[in-house]
């Protein structure tokens, strides 16, 4: 009996002004272990398992059928069973979705190397994934590590590594309300004027250069983002506060991770961080609303599936 087991990393989206094309990958991770078995079952472990099928409707399973259907080995979607470890919170902007999507195609891929057929390109895992969920820049950190800069051209879905100092920390201060990215695209215009545009290209260049360069004081005093922060904090009550409150108490700066409603704080250091994280939790507990804020570290290294042979 062998078994094939992955670790896909949380990620947040957009890093401020980088909408729908930058994403960084954090060291908290989703587990799942894909084992040979006579008939297809599902179970599912961690804090948020009774918000998960345990059914072929798990998007971990999805994901596994679409690769199989795609590579034109659809009968291979049975003869396993699988167990789903989650820590990411759902539905926070942290990358859920994304992280088993991306665990799904890992682990097809070893599925298909295991009945002896060739598997797919890590760029076709990332084309593959970015049409479940409709944008790359979460399921890129996720599939490659780090922070991934994505883009369309006349050449297709295309990538390239951001270089991001290991030093980094990050506070992802989640309030308990669950703020479902669909609801969020929705508060999102359309159309902007050119000075919107031209000031979140001036941003995201101030960004990329920032962490190309390890300057991070450049970083310091905010991402003014003009393109969907704006709209989605309406939808984050708290929001002015706990940022308001991150800034004073150290943060280099912070970013709505993804669609919220998780607020991203960077920090220089873990003392840092740790006094950040206590500034905003607390102001977010004085306005009523639970909270709680990890620590976390970037993760630098794609995620590698592990096959073990049992007895």
């Amino acid at each position: 009996m062998r078994r094939w087991t992955v670790c896909v990393p949380a990620t947040t989206a957009n890093l401020g002004p980088g909408f729908d094309c930058l994403g960084l990958a954090f060291q908290m991770y989703n587990q799942v272990i894909l084992s040979e078995s006579d008939s297809f079952s599902i179970t599912i472990g961690g804090e948020v398992r009774q918000a998960l099928p345990n059914s072929r409707e798990n998007v971990v399973v999805q994901a596994m059928d679409k690769l199989f259907r795609y590579a034109g080995y659809a009968h291979l979607a049975e003869g396993f069973s699988l167990h789903i470890d989650c820590s990411i919170p759902i539905a926070s902007g942290l990358g859920s979705s994304a992280a088993a999507v991306v665990s799904g195609l890992l682990l097809a891929n070893a599925w298909l190397e295991r009945h002896s057929v060739e598997p797919l390109s890590k760029q076709k895992l990332l084309e593959l994934a970015t049409e479940m969920e409709g944008h790359p820049d979460n399921v890129a950190p996720a599939l490659f590590g780090g922070s991934i800069l994505s883009w369309w051209d006349d050449l297709g879905l295309r990538h390239l590594r951001v270089p991001v100092p290991d030093t980094l920390r990050f506070v992802a201060a989640i309030p308990y309300f669950p703020l479902l990215t669909e609801k969020a695209r929705q508060v999102v215009p359309l159309t902007y004027s050119r000075q919107d545009v031209i000031f979140n290209v001036a941003q995201t260049a101030r960004l990329i250069l920032s962490l190309s360069t390890n300057r991070l004081e450049f970083l310091r005093g905010g991402f003014a983002d003009k393109i969907h922060e704006p709209y989605r904090q309406k939808l984050i009550p708290g929001y002015a506060e706990v940022k308001k409150a991150a800034l004073q108490a150290g943060a280099l700066t912070t970013t709505l991770s993804g669609a919220g409603p998780t607020l991203l704080a960077w920090c220089l250091t873990s003392a840092d961080a740790q006094e950040v994280a206590d500034q905003m939790t607390m102001t977010w507990q004085n306005l009523g609303i639970s909270c709680v804020a990890h620590i976390l570290y970037p993760e630098l290294d794609a995620p590698v599936v592990q096959m073990e042979k049992g007895e």
